[in-house]
């Protein structure tokens, strides 16, 4: 009897353990695996997000566009519940420095306009769609091909936007990470975030090849206030150059999350 129950215990204990590794398993090749693809990051480095800034905003009133404001906090949680990376640095572009951040994994928010560290980026990169003003709208056009993608009208029930979103290395750091997402309105800023939600980030990691340099025009679309899924619309490679030499890592170690406005 006594071996009976021992027998059973094992069993029991053993098929548990099975069970819980072939969650664990799926899991990890359906989330984690895929999304680590496509993040690419380096965690030795801290991931420093840069969100852009209103034309209203001053040195004593910073204020933040709510649609950058929105854009980094879903990639913070996906960064969280994919990577379990719960450490992250949010930084209005007028605060982030370079001295003390230019090597980390970087992720720039907002374009030209309200970035100036998307210029600064996009400077340094290859990057093959870039924003253009007109008559004070912006839009986004291929250095391929000359198209261009744009915002719909406002007014219209079914609102349509478009965003660059860019994964590339560092430009000043060959190991860390370079992820840039902005739209045309605010609209694709904060919907292309969502290109790095679950199900999304798998059809990246098996779509493309994220070792090399990316760029991709995603299409972002709202139905009377409901945001659709973003689409991918366009997307190309890039040439990339590494920097000569990686520097030793600047400022004090085990900074923990928190927000420097």
């Amino acid at each position: 009897m006594g071996e009976d129950l021992t027998v059973n215990l094992v069993a029991s204990l053993l098929a548990f353990t099975v069970g819980w590794l072939g969650r664990a398993l799926v899991h990890y090749y359906r989330t984690r695996l895929p999304a680590a693809r496509v993040w690419r990051l380096d965690r030795d480095r801290r991931v420093v997000v840069i969100v852009g800034e209103s034309g209203r905003a001053t040195s004593a009133y910073p204020k933040l566009h709510e649609a950058d404001a929105l854009a980094a906090m879903n990639l913070r949680q996906f960064l969280s519940q994919d990577l379990r990376l719960h450490e992250a640095l949010t930084v209005r572009a007028r605060a982030f420095v370079m001295a003390s951040d230019a090597e980390e994994n970087l992720v720039v928010i907002g374009g030209p306009a309200h970035n100036g560290v998307w210029q600064l980026m996009a400077d340094r990169l290859d990057v093959p769609y870039a924003f253009e003003e007109r008559s004070g709208d912006y839009c986004i056009v291929s250095a391929q091909d000359g198209a261009e993608y744009g915002e719909s009208e406002p007014g219209a029930t079914t609102m349509v936007d478009h965003a660059i979103v860019v994964l590339a290395r560092n430009p000043f750091a060959a190991g860390s990470r370079l992820v840039m997402i902005a739209g045309c309105d605010t609209l694709a800023t904060a919907g292309a975030t969502q290109i790095f939600a679950r199900a999304e980030v798998r059809r990246l990691a098996k779509a493309y090849d994220t070792r090399s340099p990316l760029a991709f025009v995603v299409r972002v679309e709202s139905v009377g206030g409901y945001v659709r899924p973003p689409v991918v619309v366009a997307a190309a490679t890039f040439r990339q150059t590494r920097p000569s030499a990686p520097t030793p890592r600047p400022g004090p170690e085990g900074r923990t999350d928190s927000t420097r406005l």
